[in-house]
């Protein structure tokens, strides 16, 4: 399986976890992580004094001797015991409380650090892996601080309370006991190098499940067309065996580790059982000293079971750690923080020595040079892959040249506010791009204001108006994922009314009428050249009413500009 855009920014060791960043991610809700880990604290208080408390009262029964105060001691390990089990209802509730809104918090963050990500980065990402990002990834994040390293502090309290009580009734005996946490130890060190490897690769194996999933819906008209769905289930059935299986090997590996802990805890408890049998056989030990003894024995065997589980659960959030890290380590775009703002543009354009590649690939544009007037309509011309809608790319810069430089009405748009930049055009790519909402929302796209006589004269100007009016509801019938509920012509119109609405100095129309008829299309034109007089377009077309409109025809092919044809004749 291939790496991703994201994996190829991973450092060397893919798993690597840097502090910096999961304090970072946890700093806004430290409040409350340190309310789960104080009262899980608490907690572990309660549980140290339940084996004291057993042990005293067993042992005085089972020896014969009944406490001075029996009834006491019954109170205080039943209190002993409604205190864990109300401080644990508090846990879960906390944690579940913080875990949602340590998901939300991260799941805002990245994806508002993903729209903050240039064109660039968007074009080498699949949508799927960008997806699970933001989803899985930071699910298992905030699950990662909530239910595991926030309850380190208090696995830590029991272990080490456990082991000091330990010591305190027989010290010899509990000096037994580093050499199981050497075994313990070299356990989790051995098995965690497989869970990490293991970690990532189900990681990607989802990431891959994911994106065939999104494409699949994406082209299921395609698929149904070609007829190959039973090829296209083939392919996500074996994503998603993949995956199961790649999931099982890590859960085998990883369910080792609590059963080995407990083992070792079972026999150790059975050495301290034939031992201490023997000391209270000799009368140098209580009975009550050995059942406390062994009580304190069974009750580190749950933080050294935690401490596995934390071990485990490190090993496979490692992966996703530095998978988050490194996408929040790429630079946002560049030109937000510009102080040059642009207030309304004039609309000269220019390009001088411009030269462009993408990455890997070789120059699309060499040393060009291009001037627009303010005002004036350009179409540009020429073969597939020559680089006109490249040059759009670049004016809007959703991509900087590697020489020469673009400038607008004088003004080098690298320096200019990259969002005000942006307002001064209308943007209409070949794709429409529309939202899976109202015909309305699709048109205001989140504009300033919500005029509806806007949305009219737009709509009316597009050739959309009338084609509006007949739809279910008018302006709020809810057109679909990708305006799938319109025609291609149709959801070309409200593209273009989108545009218009916003009435921006600069309009920018990349093959916007492609799947216009003749009929709208010419009265598009017709209105379009009396409503956009004295705005500057650039056009890229090869259909001749299109092509009416321009002053300027530029064929990149030839590198000449050419004459306006006559306007086209329409029967």
């Amino acid at each position: 399986m291939g790496r991703s855009a994201i994996d190829e920014l991973l450092p060397t060791d893919a798993a690597a976890m840097k502090a910096a960043f999961l304090r970072a991610r946890a700093r806004p809700f430290l409040p409350e992580l340190a309310l789960i880990s104080g009262l899980s604290a608490f907690g572990a208080l309660a549980s140290l004094a339940v084996p004291w408390l057993a042990g005293s009262f067993l042992g005085s029964v089972i020896g014969g001797q009944v406490s001075e105060n029996p009834g006491l001691t019954v109170t205080l390990l039943v209190s002993a015991l409604i205190a864990i089990a109300v401080l644990s209802i508090f846990v879960l509730i906390v944690s579940e409380l913080a875990s949602g809104r340590i998901l939300a918090g991260l799941r805002r963050d990245t994806h508002d650090h993903l729209m903050s990500l240039a064109i660039a980065f968007h074009d080498e990402s699949q949508s799927g892996d960008l997806l699970s990002l933001a989803t899985y990834d930071a699910s298992q994040l905030s699950g990662f601080l909530t239910q595991t390293l926030a309850t380190v502090p208090a696995l830590v309290m029991t272990a080490v309370g456990a082991l000091i009580l330990l010591f305190v009734i027989d010290p010899v005996l509990t000096l037994a006991l580093p050499i199981l946490l050497a075994i313990f130890l070299l356990m989790m060190k051995l098995s965690g190098r497989r869970l990490r490897a293991l970690a990532m690769a189900a990681r990607l194996a989802d990431v891959r499940m994911f994106s065939l999933a999104r494409r699949d819906l994406d082209l299921m008209p395609a698929i149904k067309a070609f007829g190959t769905e039973a090829a296209r289930k083939s392919a996500y059935d074996a994503a998603c065996e993949e995956s199961r299986r790649l999931a099982l090997k890590r859960a085998r590996v990883a369910a080792l580790l609590s059963p080995l802990a407990g083992l070792l805890a079972g026999l150790a408890a059975i050495g301290i059982l034939v031992v201490g049998g023997d000391q209270v056989a000799a009368g140098a030990r209580t009975p009550a000293e050995l059942f406390a003894f062994l009580l304190y024995a069974a009750l580190l065997t749950r933080p050294a079971s935690g401490l596995a589980d934390l071990y485990g659960a490190l090993q496979s959030a490692r992966g996703t750690m530095a998978r988050l890290e490194a996408v929040f380590a790429e630079p946002g775009e560049q030109g937000y923080a510009a102080r040059m703002v642009v207030d309304r543009a004039k609309g000269g354009i220019a390009f001088e020595g411009v030269s462009f590649a993408y990455k890997g690939r070789p120059p699309v544009i060499t040393g060009l040079d291009l001037a627009i007037a303010p005002g004036e309509v350009v179409a540009l011309t020429g073969s597939n892959g020559i680089g006109k809608s490249t040059l759009i790319r670049l004016l809007l810069r959703f991509y900087d040249p590697q020489a020469g430089r673009i400038t607008l009405d004088g003004e080098d748009i690298s320096g200019l506010q990259v969002q005000s930049l942006r307002r001064q055009f209308g943007y209409v790519p070949q794709r429409p791009l529309l939202m899976d909402d109202t015909v309305r929302e699709n048109i205001i796209f989140d504009a300033e204001d919500r005029s509806p006589e806007k949305i009219e004269h737009a709509a009316r100007l597009s050739q959309a108006w009338d084609f509006i009016q007949r739809l279910p509801q008018g302006l709020d019938t809810v057109i679909g994922e990708s305006g799938v509920r319109l025609s291609g012509g149709q959801q070309q119109r409200i593209a273009l009314a989108r545009a218009l609405y916003r009435d921006p100095p600069i309009y920018i129309f990349d093959e916007a009428t492609s799947m216009y008829d003749l009929e709208g299309e010419a009265a598009f034109v017709e209105a379009a050249i009396a409503a956009l007089k004295d705005r500057t377009v650039i056009i890229i077309t090869h259909r001749p009413a299109s092509l009416a409109m321009a002053d300027r025809i530029i064929d990149l092919d030839q590198a000449k500009v050419a004459s306006p044809p006559a306007p086209a004749v329409y029967g």
